[in-house]
């Protein structure tokens, strides 16, 4: 089934419904996401994507031609200081309850988001636009965005960690 020619039949313009349809995939990765890593990797994952980023954007051009290199490398790193940093960073987000919940799917959330703003602006414009539309591309992968996306989840990290030490 196709999720975006089926609400364009409903009468939503085509890029309305692409990013419908991303808003949807991404929820749905994000509550996956959230559960299958679970609170206590959340904030080390984290950690991770800010450190996979700083790595590959260190690296020297001339080994990194290629957008593919770059985007492959990046979540090789990611996936590798995750499964072997279990000692890393022993953060966590704490509680329990409805309002547990929502943090994790939160977190879970923008980490997913992050994610996939860091690929977009990793891939040449071009080729980007060929899985997104042109409005989703700016919210995710523009210079302003990707700043945002990036500071988000730690304006959220703090946000939260305030408000459980109260």
């Amino acid at each position: 089934m196709n999720l975006t020619l089926l609400l364009s039949k409903l009468g939503l313009s085509m890029n309305m419904s692409q990013d419908v349809t991303l808003l949807l995939v991404v929820v749905f990765v994000s509550f996956i996401f959230g559960m299958f890593i679970g609170r206590y990797k959340l904030i080390s994952v984290l950690i991770n994507i800010y450190i996979s980023l700083a790595i590959i954007n260190a690296v020297p051009e001339k080994y990194l031609s290629e957008y593919a290199y770059k985007l492959i490398g990046f979540l090789i790193i990611v996936v590798l200081l995750t499964l072997l940093g279990k000692k890393l960073f022993e953060i966590y987000i704490s509680g329990s309850g409805s309002g547990f919940l929502w943090r994790v799917f939160a977190m879970s959330f923008l980490e997913v988001v992050m994610l996939i703003s860091i690929s977009l602006s990793l891939v040449p414009k071009k080729i980007a636009l060929e899985y997104v539309s042109p409005s989703s591309y700016g919210y995710l992968a523009s210079e302003n965005a990707s700043f945002l996306w990036l500071v988000i989840p730690l304006i959220f990290m703090f946000v939260i960690h305030k408000r459980l030490n109260r």
